[in-house]
């Protein structure tokens, strides 16, 4: 059973291997209770690594291509009576281009090898906002997949909505199809941007790109760099050490992935 990235094991099923219960069928059946003292726990060796830390988070995917599956990321929204809510995507206002529609995707790494697979990587801002070239997000990454009878999910010269290209958008994104993403790491320090929040100043400048950060010299071979995930905040000591988030720098269709 894989578990989300770096996410606690907080669910029954995760913190037992998928077996909570008696049966793995729920909280309402009678808990199996195993005696501490059985055969398979008093007399068969485990082998245990003690160079290795179970608290360690995996290091991230290094930064390039990968064949993923994509999914819509649920937004959560609060009304203004307090309820909280999760919805597909919501309306956004911008000073020149008006209203616009934004949501979030999840993309999921197909490796396998093992090393990566199921390791989710965040596009949080995707939406109908047009960018420089007239394009946006939305229709970027539609672009790059196909109906499962092969044809565009949007044809050229078709009109359409800002509503009505995050609805297609959502209906592609239903059955989770296979995509390809080129990935980069992005650093910030954590601190800094608390403290931009609290005093409403801009937060400061990310750092991408893998080749930027620290290379880590214990593991790294001739030709086959490894790099570390961690930096320590230069602009003040005390924020001490952030460590690197993957994102998604682009979308790739299946055939520019080969």
């Amino acid at each position: 059973m894989s578990t989300t990235f770096g996410a606690p094991l907080d669910d029954v099923a995760e913190q037992t291997g998928g077996a909570g219960t008696a049966n793995g069928t729920g909280a309402d059946k009678v808990q199996e209770i195993i005696d501490p003292n059985d055969p398979m726990l008093t007399s068969e060796s485990l082998d245990v690594n003690l160079e290795g830390d179970a608290y360690a988070f995996p290091p991230p995917p290094p930064d390039g291509k990968y064949r993923v599956k994509l999914k819509i990321l649920p937004i959560e929204q609060t009304d203004a009576t307090g309820n909280k809510s999760k919805v597909d995507y919501v309306a956004k206002k911008h000073d020149k281009q008006g209203l616009y529609l934004h949501g979030a995707v999840e993309a999921h790494i197909i490796d396998p090898s093992g090393k990566y697979d199921n390791i989710p990587v965040y596009d949080r801002w995707v939406g109908t906002f047009l960018g420089r070239d007239n394009s946006t997000k939305v229709s970027t990454i539609l672009g790059k997949l196909r109906q499962p009878d092969g044809t565009p999910w949007v044809k050229p010269g078709q009109k359409m909505t800002h509503a009505l290209w995050m609805q297609t958008f959502v209906k592609a994104l239903a059955g989770e199809p296979e995509i390809g993403i080129e990935t980069q790491w992005e650093w910030s320090c954590q601190s800094c941007g608390e403290e931009a929040k609290k005093k409403g100043t801009a937060y400061p400048k990310s750092i991408t790109g893998m080749q930027k950060f620290p290379m880590d010299m214990a593991k790294s071979k001739p030709n086959a760099p490894v790099y570390q995930s961690e930096m320590r905040c230069t602009v003040n000591p005390a924020h001490s050490y952030s460590r690197a988030q993957v994102r998604i720098a682009r979308f790739l269709s299946l055939n520019e992935l080969k």
